[in-house]
């Protein structure tokens, strides 16, 4: 049997763009200067010429970082530099080791791997800067910054507006505790002692750093260490998902944490202490356990093995080794300290009330959608052995074009930078950063060894596992597009896919085990919006918006879209989830067109939308009811891409755009895509369409997905 793999439902994970309000991203920094301190969690570099094992400069650390190999003790950034960039910092905080007097009033990275609240947690691994000599070396920055402000009143007002967090205590118990052998602490104190010796050092600690003119601080609890890969290694779990009696040693210092960060509150009544409770941030709904396999290969001490091949789907994984998260668990983490989902979640501020606190919050833009709240470990279960279908076939636009284009003579393509920037194969085709929302469900239905190729190149042994016929400037009427050059219809795709049965006929030698072969498979189509932007929205280039009213032309879209879906059932497809159109007023090139007239998208267009989505979901249903073999569902994506409390501006491209809304080549893009919703002028950020291909694999609502959700479908 398969083995599964459990997937933060976030992703890719996977951001959940609605349910809360707007979430602003600022265009400046919310704060002046931000300090950090801690472990291995937040180190960025301070380790890396200590006399230590705990250091991670070296592949595959850093393997999906901007820059490569740093020190950070993950694949790309860590929950600390994450929060940076969505306090709106432009360049990631420096390490104290290499600061510069320009850097260090932006900020300094004091983290350290295998530094503790106690001083000697963590010798047994070698050198390392405790908590305590950190708050030395701080103490060391802020003459530093004194001298060079020149005036210690301001610098003590400047270092007043700093955001500060402290994320440490791990490694008190993981290289201290829980190592009989190497510290006598387990045999001097029972859990709830060692807790509450902690807390009293700590308490000291963080007056210190009180002391040095913070007072925007956020206090990292601990998160789930017996869920650490490693410690179930060591410990085992007694049939259990995770080191149970490590977790309630966690809770019990957490449980004194919270309460001492109130007393600070209360006893300096101009210090704003918050408490971020990692162990509810982390705790899965439906209590099912997170993945516990390291992505890496792991030496004994639980690092990754030096230049050992890391794992191809780390936007699938939890740990990168056997301590430490990946990015994208970094982003759940960094996203929810930031906007708390939970009252529990933080305590009494998030980090972005924290700072509305006492800061200007002037600098922030509202944004379309609520960006990157990686919500609730969620679980969603992927096949990580055999995909979940036996095949995978995507119709579509530039949505999800993965290179057909690219040799057309047409200007709808992307096979040039800053296009794929993000992506592991560089620039291919897709209009995006990194992967299309067709990619993403590739994902999740199981085919992660390799993307789902693109007809123009796809070759014999490839076509057994789907083809992706998605075209940029595509539509359903064949005139659509046009005014870009060539592109492929969505009439011309399904001829290629007969091509491609007739091949895969030749291949498997055996027509009717084709034809039950291509029943098993999911078919995507994502068709429609060029019908309307570079057609119905174009009266100097088509006749459509003369000679129909917006009901009419949905209407005769929906008739020839009908005929088509019901070509593809000829062809054998039988599971077939078609997506609605998404709200195109709300793409910045057509508001830079049309204008808004104050309201936050350009209405009549979403107006249109919605008169095609009406009769669309209709006609899903009719094929439904009159062959009784079809499984044809609709997904809902204004449902799915409109925030609870409705629509609010979106933000502009993360590129540079040419006229036509596409990106201008070599251009650079913004550094934060992670916090952006449009790439270009028309096309989401990968973290976007992870959000949309995740609900519409697993639908949050009954109006996401209907009869079924994409999960469902596989199935059936």
């Amino acid at each position: 049997m398969a083995r599964e793999l459990r997937l933060l439902y976030s992703i890719p994970l996977i951001i959940c763009l609605t349910q809360v309000r707007a979430l602003g991203i600022p265009r400046e920094q919310l704060v002046p200067c931000y300090y950090i301190f801690g472990d291995s969690l937040v180190d960025c570099g301070n380790n890396n010429d200590l006399d230590t094992l705990a250091k991670a400069n070296y592949l595959p650390y850093g393997v999906d970082f901007p820059d490569g190999v740093n020190g950070r003790f993950t694949n790309g950034r860590t929950i600390a530099d994450i929060i940076g960039q969505l306090l709106g910092f432009q360049k990631f905080i420096e390490p104290y080791t290499t600061a510069t007097d320009d850097d260090i009033g932006i900020g300094v990275n004091y983290g350290s791997g295998s530094a503790g609240i106690r001083e000697e947690s963590g010798s047994h691994l070698g050198d390392r800067v405790s908590l305590g000599r950190q708050l030395l070396n701080h103490e060391a920055i802020v003459s530093r910054l004194s001298l060079k402000q020149d005036n210690k009143t301001f610098t003590e007002e400047y270092l007043s507006k700093c955001l500060y967090i402290v994320n440490i205590g791990n490694n008190d118990y993981i290289n201290n505790y829980l190592m009989p052998t190497n510290y006598p602490s387990s045999h001097q104190y029972t859990v709830d002692q060692f807790a509450t010796v902690l807390m009293r050092q700590y308490t000291q600690q963080l007056k210190t750093l009180y002391r040095l003119g913070a007072r925007k601080i956020a206090v990292f609890g601990l998160g789930m260490i017996g869920c650490a890969p490693a410690e179930i290694e060591r410990f085992g779990t007694n049939g259990k998902p995770c080191v149970e009696w490590i977790n309630d040693a966690v809770m019990v210092f957490n449980q004194q944490l919270k309460p001492l960060v109130d007393e600070l509150n209360n006893g300096y009544p101009d210090a704003r202490f918050t408490f971020i409770n990692l162990t509810n941030i982390l705790a899965p709904k439906g209590g099912v356990a997170l993945p516990n396999k390291p992505c890496c290969p792991v030496r004994e001490d639980g690092q990754c093995i030096p230049e050992s091949i890391p794992c191809p789907n780390r936007a699938l994984s939890v740990y990168l080794d056997s301590f430490h998260p990946t990015e994208i668990a970094n982003r759940v983490l960094a996203k929810r300290s930031f906007n708390s989902l939970s009252p529990v979640d933080a305590s009494p501020y998030d980090i972005s009330q924290l700072n509305m606190a006492s800061y200007n919050f002037t600098m922030v833009f509202r944004i379309l959608v609520i960006v990157a709240t990686l919500i609730q470990f969620q679980t969603l279960v992927v096949v990580a052995g055999e995909p979940q279908v036996p095949c995978y076939f995507i119709f579509g636009d530039s949505l999800v074009d993965s290179g057909n284009n690219n040799g057309l003579t047409t200007a709808a393509k992307a096979n040039y930078p800053p296009y794929g920037i993000d992506f592991p194969q560089g620039t291919t085709g897709r209009f995006t950063n990194g992967r299309t929302k067709a990619d993403v469900i590739g994902q999740l239905l199981g085919f992660v060894d390799n993307f789902i190729p693109p007809y123009a190149t796809a070759t014999n042994p490839e076509i057994s596992k789907g083809v992706n016929y998605g075209s940029g400037g595509a539509g359903i009427r064949d005139d659509t597009g046009r005014n870009l050059g060539d592109r492929i219809s969505l009439n011309r795709q399904l001829l290629n896919h007969a091509s491609i049965i007739s091949r895969l006929s030749l291949l498997q030698r055996n027509k009717t085990f084709t034809n039950e072969y291509l029943k098993k498979c999911i078919y995507v189509l994502e068709m429609g919006s060029n019908d309307y932007i570079n057609n119905y929205l174009m009266p100097n280039n088509y006749v459509t918006s003369r000679i129909y009213t917006p009901d009419q032309y949905a209407a005769v879209l929906v008739r020839q879209y009908s005929k088509q879906l019901m070509n593809l059932y000829n062809l054998g497809a039988r599971k077939i989830a078609v997506f609605g159109l998404s709200l195109i007023g709300c793409t910045p090139a057509e508001i830079a067109r049309f204008g808004t007239e104050g309201k936050p998208c350009v209405q009549p267009i979403n107006d249109a939308v919605e008169l095609f989505n009406n009769r669309l979901k209709p006609v899903i249903d009719e094929i439904n009811t009159n062959f009784q073999d079809a499984r044809f569902t609709f997904i809902n994506m204004t449902g799915i891409s409109t925030p609870e409390g409705g629509l609010v501006s979106p933000d502009p491209p993360c590129c540079q755009v040419r006229s036509d809304g596409q990106c201008i080549p070599n251009s650079i893009p913004c550094p934060n895509r992670d916090v952006t919703i449009f790439y270009d002028g028309f096309h989401p950020t990968e973290i976007v369409n992870s959000f949309f291909a995740a609900r519409s694999y697993v639908a949050q609502s009954p109006m996401d997905a209907s009869p079924y959700d994409i999960r469902q479908l596989a199935r059936l």
